[in-house]
């Protein structure tokens, strides 16, 4: 058996705990080395939770390591700088998308790649869904298909995440219902989280002309965070989608629809709420 390759895990949120941390310590083909997260109170939690012992606030102290062969970057925000550090140090990237929070990131991005030997995947696991290929396969012998709907009803973090215990920055266990506050603040909250600090300027880039639209850069976020797996999914199913017929958004940009029309006059109908 071939030795277990030796990875490093950024970023200790949410999908580090459901997935990137308890599945790689259960798969013999990994090993476990070290976590990285700024936040010390909530990486103390994480690595005493699953016994860890070598822990950084600083990723780049996790990326000198030689023992290092892999990482997976599961941060919150652009994944931009992150990335490029791991080329620098020669690491090999499984990296959560969204991959960067604007064109210009991703093709600086890619150009890096091209000249590096390290192998990159972004973290779209909708297509490695054991029923993806199962509803493709179905997709693919109906006849004359004309139409697909998805409709996404999305819960606040907290509470999906609540059931599963979730250390959240300060070291605290999400747990129990968590009052989501009024309309305003969530629409307030979400815009700061998706388009404000230190996303704000990557935002600006992105929407041009449109930066001071606030509802669209809640959509922004929305599209970026959580449309995106459906677009994508679409993608798997169908191919490039050859134009977006129609888009809007109401409710402050928490609720979002796109009408999209794909190969052989097909049409799908895309609502997130």
């Amino acid at each position: 058996m071939a030795k277990p390759l030796r990875i490093g895990i950024i970023g200790c949120g949410a999908i580090a705990q459901l997935s990137h941390i308890p599945y790689t310590m259960d798969d013999e083909q990994f090993a476990l080395v070290a976590l990285a997260d700024l936040s010390a109170p909530l990486l103390k939690a994480v690595a005493d939770r699953y016994g860890i012992s070598e822990a950084y606030t600083d990723y780049h102290e996790l990326l000198a390591r030689d023992d290092i062969e892999a990482v997976i970057i599961s941060h919150n925000g652009s994944h931009y700088a992150t990335v490029m550090a791991a080329l620098e140090a020669g690491k090999h990237i499984f990296v959560e998308k969204p991959l960067a929070w604007n064109l210009r990131e991703i093709e600086e991005i890619v150009e890096q790649v091209k000249h590096s030997d390290q192998i990159v995947q972004v973290g779209y696991h909708k297509l490695y869904d054991p029923a993806f290929p199962y509803a493709k396969e179905h997709l693919q012998k109906m006849r004359d298909l004309g139409f697909v709907r998805i409709t996404v009803l999305h819960p606040t973090n907290e509470l999906g995440l609540s059931p599963h215990r979730i250390r959240r920055g300060n070291g605290v266990i999400i747990e129990g219902h968590v009052d989501p506050g009024s309309w305003e603040h969530q629409i307030t909250m979400q815009r700061q989280a998706f388009a404000g600090g230190d996303l704000a300027p990557l935002v600006d880039e992105a929407l041009g002309a449109d930066k001071d639209n606030p509802q669209l850069r809640l959509v922004y976020g929305h599209l970026m965070i959580s449309l995106i797996h459906q677009i994508y999914m679409m993608y798997g199913f169908l191919g490039e989608p050859e134009r977006v017929v129609n888009a809007e958004s109401w409710r402050g940009g928490m609720s979002i629809h796109i009408l999209v029309q794909y190969p052989g006059d097909l049409r799908c109908s895309m609502d997130w709420h």
